[in-house]
């Protein structure tokens, strides 16, 4: 660890809130041209500003930085540098609120969290063969455990905390990392060029493919198989995938609104969905104790998919990374 980093005001003057404990979950926006960690109070549908994440002479903005929560429950920034050097680091201390920094090695990857490991993905080839890396390692040191190697590029991940297996999807299809035992398996008939979302609840694939359609309702079908699940979206465009427990949801952006899909991942059916008017698109959704939170560019619609109540509420700035 490199120590703390006071969360204050930067040049451009953020105004900082104080509601740390009632933030239901995190997000990295810009306001003010400062990335900042914003908590999201699901319950009570308010987003506040809580840490500026300092500035470096190096920051870039062609790679925008992630944010991510672990196994144990921290939240990890991550901040790419246009000087090749690794990506800086930061835990969110909700404790003295403030941004912990931490040392790093290595630059550009996807941080995937599994329950007690965190995979560290190559988005391009960067081994023989045209295959990408995979680092894993332990989040209690850092410390590298297993190497791995997937085939082809990797643009789409998905893990549960609840799982140390991840799915991993990219032009050669849907892998699956054991990372602990480090098995690595290719998911059969998981490629192609509509496979638009992937989820991994339980370490199971979930594959969102979007199929072409002459209009009409948004449809989900859903097919099992021993190795993986697809739903076959038709009617909209997939912007978003999450998953709970053995629900997966999906966003479907669909004549200037967006539809909220819950399947049922073990019975295969379609359990619930809602209508969100006037979201023509969505960037994320996440899972929260309050329902499902369905974040665009500036705002985030807390959905209760029980109920269909809705509330949609205002971010301080541009939505960056949930």
């Amino acid at each position: 660890m490199v120590g703390p980093v006071a969360a204050c005001s930067g040049p451009g003057g953020v105004e900082l809130g104080h509601d740390w404990a009632g933030a239901s979950t995190f997000a990295l926006v810009r306001v003010d041209g400062l990335v900042t960690v914003v908590g999201i109070d699901g319950e009570r549908a308010r987003a506040e500003s809580l840490a500026v994440v300092p500035q470096q002479a190096d920051d870039t903005d062609a790679v925008a930085p992630r944010l991510v929560r672990l196994g144990d429950g921290r939240w990890l920034v991550t901040v790419p540098r246009r000087s090749g050097g690794p990506d800086r680091r930061y835990l969110v201390n909700r404790t003295d609120h403030v941004l912990d920094g931490m040392a790093g090695d290595t630059r550009l990857r996807l941080v995937l969290p599994a329950r007690t490991r965190v995979a560290e993905v190559a988005g391009l080839p960067d081994l023989p063969g045209g295959h990408s890396s995979v680092l894993v390692r332990d989040p209690g040191d850092w410390s590298v455990r297993r190497r791995l190697s997937v085939a082809g590029t990797v643009g789409l991940v998905a893990s549960d905390t609840g799982s140390d297996t991840v799915c991993l999807g990219g032009e050669a299809g849907v892998t699956v990392a054991d990372l602990r035992s480090g098995r690595v398996r290719a998911v059969a008939g998981s490629a192609g060029p509509d496979v638009t979302g992937l989820a991994c609840p339980g370490g199971r694939p979930v594959v969102v493919r979007a199929r072409p359609s002459d209009g009409g309702a948004v449809r989900a079908a859903v097919t099992r198989t021993a190795g993986a699940t697809t739903v076959s979206v038709t009617g909209g465009r997939v912007d978003a995938v999450a998953a709970r427990g053995t629900t997966v949801v999906i966003a479907v952006a669909a004549g200037g609104d967006t539809e909220l899909v819950e399947i049922d991942t073990v019975g295969g059916g379609e359990r619930r969905r809602a209508r969100i008017g006037g979201l023509a698109a969505s960037q994320a959704l996440a899972a929260d104790p309050a329902g499902w939170l369905l974040f665009s560019e500036s705002t985030v619609t807390r959905v209760d998919l029980g109920t269909g109540g809705r509330r949609r509420f205002a971010l301080p700035g541009t939505l960056l990374a949930p």
